[in-house]
């Protein structure tokens, strides 16, 4: 009776054959991230999956600098959405950018006034955006200027929205455009320093 119990513990005891392990990378295949046409569809990296609708609502952020071989720029980064996969190639749309932190803080000075501006506009094809500005003057402006000057950026910003598709207005938000036309327009108010599209971010639509 011991005997019999042994030999069934032993029974129990004996290791499992596990099946050979599959190669998840095997399995796996490389894609091309392909800029749209605003920035001549470069090549902006590569990146790595199982199938093609696990590369698709990816997104890549990109050194403008880097993209564009203008050093001066290198403080914006562009926001790019692989919304379509077309064998090796994942394509891309411009969903924004950003401007970074130890940018603007090295711009910012005492004695000066600073104009920030929020705003949530539609464009002319129909995508909701949120746009951030910034205006810096040469020195600190009264309550009643710095209220005419927020003025100007923000109907500035409405109207080109109103007149341009998206693609139209991010990139005059991105390369400097309009801020350079809010900057000639302020400069009738007082001094100004700088004016930066310091944010844009595509809300709805693709």
């Amino acid at each position: 009776m011991v005997m019999a119990e042994k030999k069934q513990q032993q029974q129990k005891q004996k290791p499992v054959r596990k099946g050979r392990t599959i190669d998840k990378w095997k399995k796996k295949q490389w894609f091309n991230i392909i800029a749209p046409n605003d920035f001549d569809r470069k090549l902006l990296g590569e990146t790595v999956a199982e199938k093609p609708k696990n590369v698709e609502g990816r997104i890549i952020k990109v050194d403008m600098g880097q993209l564009t071989g203008q050093r001066q720029k290198r403080h914006i980064s562009i926001l790019f959405k692989v919304n379509r996969v077309e064998g090796n190639n994942a394509n891309c749309v411009t969903v924004g950018h950003t401007t970074s932190h130890g940018f603007l803080n090295r711009l910012i000075r005492r004695r000066m006034s600073k104009i920030d501006t929020v705003q949530r506009l539609d464009t002319s094809d129909g995508k909701r955006i949120k746009v951030k500005a910034i205006a810096l003057t040469q020195r600190k402006l009264s309550k009643k200027q710095e209220t005419a000057m927020r003025k100007i950026v923000e109907e500035t910003i409405e109207k080109a929205a109103g007149k341009k598709t998206y693609s139209q207005l991010s990139q005059e938000l991105i390369f400097g455009v309009l801020a350079s036309k809010i900057f000639k327009q302020l400069t009738k108010i007082a001094p100004v320093k700088r004016v930066e599209v310091i944010e844009s971010r595509l809300l709805e639509g693709k």
